[in-house]
Formats: C-alpha cells, structure tokens, sequence
C-alpha cells in the first residue's frame, strides 16, 4: 500500500506539473467542465432553500468540512474517531445516519463517536433538520448518505475509466485515493474504489502540538449494479473501513487534557466498519417508485489497554473489545394517485432495523444485548388545488429491547401533519407537526456496566411534538437569481431518556428524566449572477429544561445549546480557464447559555479559500489549492468536548491553518 501510495503522490503531480507549465487559457469545452464537477458531493438540506445550486467541491478530509456550514448542524470532534453529527443540539443516538440505505445507529463508547465514514466517496448527503416526516426515524432528525458508483463517473459513451488521487494538508496528513469503474456490459457497471489517509498529529491555531491523533485509516468499497431492464436496478455494494492508531485513552478531549489526566499514556486502538448493503430500485413511472435496502452493517472498536498505568478500572487491564450490528430492511414506495381533480403522492414503507451489542474484557465475555425496531409508515401529500396541498402521515413503531436490565417493548402510533401554499411564483409559506416517539436505547458497548445498571420500573418512551413554520423565496431578475428560506421551530421532548450514574452500584439508572424544548430558527439564501454565486446561512437554537427554564445539559454534563452561528460561501466561475475560486467563513458567537460557575463556550470565526483548476489542454486532470482556518483561529466547536474535569482543560481544539494541495488525474 505505501508503493502505491507513494505512486499516486509522485506520478500526478509531476503530470500536475508539466500540464500548469505548458497549458495557456482556452475555452473550457463540456467535457472539460463535467470533470471538474464529476467528484462532487451534492449536499441537501431541509433548512436551507438552494434551488438548483446544492454542489460542493469542498473535497473534505473530515465530515466537518462537508456539513459544517448548514445551519443547524455542526459536527463534532477532531479526531478521526470522533466525528459526530450534531442537529440543533440534539447528537447521534438523537438522529437517523444511513449509508447507502443501512442504518448506522450505535452507541459504541462515550469518549468516542459512533459515525466512520469517509468524506471522499460520498456523492450525496441529504440531511433533515427535525423530525418532520414519519418516514424517517430519529427525534431530532436525519442524515442519509449515499456512495458513488460508476455511472456517476463514465462520461458520455465511456465503458471504462479510472481516476487517481492524492492530496497533502500542511496541518498534517497525506492522503490518496484509486478508483477503476466500467460497464463489464450493457446492463451491468461496477466500481472499485481504494483510499488511504496517514494523520500526524496536528497544530492547533496557538501552534501547540495535539497528542495521540497519529494514524491511519483506509477505505474500500466494491460496488456492483445490474440493471434487467429500464425499470429495476440492483446495486450490490461492500464497504470497508478500517481506523487505526495509537491514540488518546479519551479521544474526545484535548492532547492538553490527555497529558495532564494520563501522562503520555497512548492505547492501540483500532476502529473498523464493514457495510453490506443490497438495494434495488423499480421504477414504473407514478404508478409506483419502490426503494429496497437490504443490509447488515457491523462496527467494530478494540483498544489493548492492557499497556495502560496508573489510575484506570482493573477489569479493563486487557485487550477489550466492542461490537455492534445493525441489521435490517428498508422499503419505500411511492404512488401519484388522482381521485377527481385532486392528485395524491403517497409514499409508505417499512422499516425494520435490529441492533446486536456485546463487548468483551480480554477473554471473558461481558454482555451481549439486542434492540430490535419495526415501523410501519404511510403519509399522502393531497394537491388540493394548483397552489395549496395537505400532507398527512402516520408511523406505527415497535421496539424490543432485550438487554441485561431486563426484556421490555414499547410501541405507539404517531402522526404527522404538513401543509404549503404557493402565494404566487416566487413565494411559499409551509407549515408541519410531527409526533415524537423514541424508546430507551441500549447502553454504550463498550463500557460493560450493564449488568450494573437499571432500567428504572415505569420507565417509558420519550413523546412529544416538533413543530415548523416558515416560508422558501425564489425570484429572477433577468441574469439576477435569489433564493431564500425561513424556518422557525420549536421542539418539545416529553420524559426524555436520562442516564445518571449511581456509585452504589457501579452502573447507570436508566430513567424518564424532565422534559426539554428546543426553539429557534434557521435562515438561508443564495445569490447568483452570471459566474458568480454566494450563500448565507444563519441558525439559532435554545435548548432548556421547561418545568424551571433552566439550560439542558448534553451526555457531558455541558449546556447543550450551540452558539447562534453566521456562514457564508462566495464562489467565482472562471469558464475560460476551466476554474473556480471559492471563499468561506463561519462566525459562531459567544454561548453563555451554561450552568451556573461553568465557563461559557467561546466564540470564534474561521475562513477558508480555495481554487481549483481543470487544465483545458490536459484532459482528465484537475489541480486543487486550499486554505483552511487562513487565520490560523484558536477555537473549538460548540459541539466537540468542552470545559474542564479533574484540573484539566478538556477543550478539543481543532487544528490551526492547514495549507492544502490536492491532484486528480480521471481517464
């Protein structure tokens, strides 16, 4: 792997090299154009109104890169074990992540995060800001992502390509990627993909070293699709990926926090995801449009913290490992039905998802735990008239939780209710509520406290209403195009799920704790003229406990509320050179919405710019430059650990300015 690796760094570049020498500016033909474009993650949102503009050519190296400037949603950690997704305060256990249809619910250690996806081989991410659908699950909303496959990357009459990658960030890894993709036939395409990314450990913006960040993670993923005719595809894919490294005993917190808790104590650590996933799709035009996803999904965490001294759990003085499966089926169909002059576009389902759970403390087994959840869902968007239509849903869930604290189901038929009117055509007011429902999870995997822990009697699932109203804006004015939308939410958590740790027993009770809301609003709009384009976004949410009005705390003990944060992106088409330059900034302002005598989330603002360059006269290549964090901003996320514990500093602070070249070379 490091001759290869080595091979996508030298050979690119140098062609990299030769072509910026002896290339002048020439008229980019379409050919030109889709390569420059083709490696693109498409990004949706419900809390941003974009039109037809959603492309980003961020080429991220972690999830942040990618989702951080939606409003509404921030992802945590610096670590490559810690990404986690965040929606309106609300994490992980909180949400429903898919990958190429299979679900990613986990909750593998408190210290780390349960999502292990690589940013470069996504071609979609379509994110839900709140639970506003019964065909997702997850309170606080959803994220499903979506690989790519060959027929994203063949150009017009193209029955077999390849593309070779490598990138370097100054602050500090390498990286490359290899893929080879074709038509084996008409009616089938496949694509194998390899990558690779070595991390040093970084510079913050203060310019102090981090501690315990260096590793390695690698990425494979062989996909196959068939397609019998022009109604049905099978897409049959395999997905690996392995994290590996000699990393912090608490990955979430700081190098500064690690040294003073644990010295230079660093535990090998390995972190892999295999995701076997079938789907098919059936596409009889409106009659019926039928997704299936069949899949099994398995994260693995093992850390050998037999090598650790000092102050740590005896039981735990061992090779240790964590597992957890999701397994399960997906289907959903969709139907456009007309009953006189009004048109119905049903969509309905199932969704049926088992989580396995057990871990492992050197050569004893420690606990082996099942959830399994089934729902039905159904909800039918009624054109009432040209410009005013009524959605109504129902879901029915049930869930099965057989765990050490004992076998306990819960199940409720919940329900939902849009609308949106057209005023004219540019403007659209809409409306929605959805009932929530989310039943106690199991505990972490790899902490084994469960035979320790109780499920409190009585306790019950969390309910409660998310509600949305806003309004989406588009308008042209000749080569002038605006878009814009509002949103204004508020969610209401009733007996939300608590974990309280109790000494006496060395375990955690399980327990319907005080209810929650969380308010406030997300705004987004886009201009564009001619080749130059720019999108704001803004976001606010209060998260507080409704019985005193006082702040809800997140899984740390920490208010769980993120600053009010400001984004904005300017890119700039140059057609004539075949090239784009892009600017970006995020503003997050000061959070001091916190307990009593904790300090405040501090505010910060980080810039970034970048160009990227397709050669007109060197077909297939495109040269990428980059500047993250320009100004070299000491910060840390309001959704990555923060505060202090035991005298130390726990603030994860991210890395300082990163300088960043990257190479494509696709043919």
């Amino acid at each position: 792997m490091q001759d290869v690796k080595r091979a996508f760094q030298l050979s690119p570049l140098a062609l990299a090299i030769a072509a910026g020498l002896n290339v002048l500016p020439a008229q980019a033909d379409t050919l030109q154009q889709d390569t420059l474009t083709v490696w693109a993650a498409e990004v949706t949102s419900s809390s941003e109104w974009l039109g037809e503009d959603s492309i980003s050519h961020k080429q991220p190296d972690h999830m942040s890169d990618l989702l951080r400037d939606i409003p509404g949603v921030d992802v945590g950690g610096t670590h490559s074990v810690t990404q986690r997704i965040n929606i309106r305060g609300l994490g992980e256990t909180e949400l429903d992540i898919r990958l190429d249809g299979a679900s990613q619910n986990a909750n593998m250690f408190h210290h780390i995060g349960s999502l292990t996806l690589n940013a470069d081989i996504i071609k979609s991410a379509d994110i839900q800001v709140g639970a506003n659908s019964v065909v997702n699950d997850g309170i606080g909303g959803a994220v499903h992502f979506e690989t790519k496959n060959a027929n994203d990357l063949l150009r017009p009459g193209q029955t077999i390509g390849a593309r070779l990658h490598t990138s370097y960030g100054s602050n500090s890894y390498q990286q490359g990627s290899a893929t080879v993709y074709g038509k084996p036939s008409d009616s089938t395409d496949l694509l194998l993909y390899g990558f690779q990314i070595n991390r040093d450990n970084f510079e913050d913006g203060e310019g102090n070293d981090t501690f315990g960040s260096d590793g390695e993670v690698q990425n494979g993923l062989i996909k196959l699709g068939w397609e019998p005719s022009q109604e049905q595809r099978f897409q049959l894919s395999y997905d690996r990926y392995a994290d590996e490294g000699d990393y912090n005993p608490r990955p979430d917190m700081g190098g500064g926090a690690n040294t003073t808790l644990s010295a230079d104590q660093l535990i090998p650590t390995e972190y892999d995801r295999s995701t076997l996933a079938l789907n098919h799709e059936l596409d009889k035009g409106d009659a019926l449009f039928v997704t299936t996803s069949l899949y099994r999904s398995e994260t693995e965490l093992f850390r050998d913290e037999s090598v650790v001294t000092g102050r740590w759990p005896g039981n735990r003085l061992s090779k240790n490992t964590a597992t957890n499966i999701n397994t399960g089926l997906l289907v959903k169909a969709q139907s456009i039905i007309q009953t006189g002059d009004i048109e119905h576009e049903l969509t309905y389902g199932v969704d049926i998802n088992r989580q396995d759970s057990n871990s492992q403390y050197g050569s004893s087994m420690s606990m082996s735990e099942e959830l399994t959840k089934k729902a039905l869902f159904v909800e039918d968007r009624i054109q009432l008239t040209p410009a005013w239509s009524l959605t109504p849903g129902v879901r029915y869930n049930h869930v099965q939780r057989d765990a050490e604290t004992g076998s306990d189901s819960f199940n409720d038929l919940t329900w939902a209710l849009a609308t949106d009117y057209a005023v004219n055509d540019n403007l659209t007011l809409f409306a929605s509520t959805r009932e929530l429902f989310k039943a106690p999870e199991l505990l972490e995997t790899f902490i084994a406290y469960q035979a320790t822990s109780e499920l409190v009697a009585g306790t019950h699932e969390e309910s409660g209403l998310n509600t949305e109203l806003g309004a989406r804006y588009q308008m042209d004015m000749g080569a002038h195009r605006f878009t814009g939308g509002l949103t204004l939410f508020r969610t209401d958590i009733d007996d939300r799920i608590t974990e309280s740790y109790n000494a006496g027993r060395g375990g955690y009770d399980i327990f319907n704790g005080r209810d929650v809301r969380l308010e406030g609003f997300e705004l987004s709009g886009t201009y564009r003229y001619q080749d130059f384009s720019g999108k704001l976004g803004y976001a606010r949410t209060e998260a507080t406990y409704r019985d005193d009005g006082s702040v809800m705390l997140d899984v740390n003990g920490r208010s769980a509320d993120l600053g009010d944060s400001l984004s904005l992106s300017l890119n700039y088409d140059l057609p004539s050179w075949n090239a784009e330059l892009g600017w970006s900034s995020i503003w997050v302002m000061e959070e001091d919405a916190v307990e009593a005598g904790s300090d405040v989330k501090e505010a910060y603002d980080v810039h970034s710019l970048f160009a990227q360059w397709a050669p007109a006269q060197a077909d297939g290549l495109t040269l990428t430059f980059g500047i993250d964090n320009l100004f070299d901003e000491q910060y840390v996320s309001h959704a990555s650990r923060t505060g202090s514990a035991r005298g130390a500093r726990l603030d994860d602070y991210e890395p300082g300015r990163n300088v960043k070249v990257s190479v494509a070379y696709q043919f």
